[in-house]
């Protein structure tokens, strides 16, 4: 359920962007947030997905980060650790 609601927040966050003109990964890519900013009525936490979508862009990872499938550095080193035993 806690799943569900981040994925429809994450991809509200998407349509709006695409409304605002940010609808080609290149245009997200080189997205700055002070454009966002100034332009548009983004909250502080639509702000920080946005953010998360450019980052999940540029790292090739945009459905992982959609579907709130991400894992942070510490857990994926712990996750390789105990697979190398």
């Amino acid at each position: 359920m806690k799943n569900e609601k981040i994925y429809k927040e994450r991809l509200r966050v998407l349509d709006k962007l695409i409304r605002e003109g940010y609808n080609t990964d290149k245009k997200i890519i080189d997205l700055k947030v002070e454009n966002l900013i100034q332009q548009t009525n983004f909250s502080r936490t639509e702000l920080t997905i946005a953010i998360g979508i450019k980052n999940a862009l540029v790292n090739k990872r945009i459905i992982t980060f959609l579907c709130n499938n991400e894992i942070n550095e510490s857990e994926r080193k712990e996750k390789n650790y105990e697979q190398q035993i």
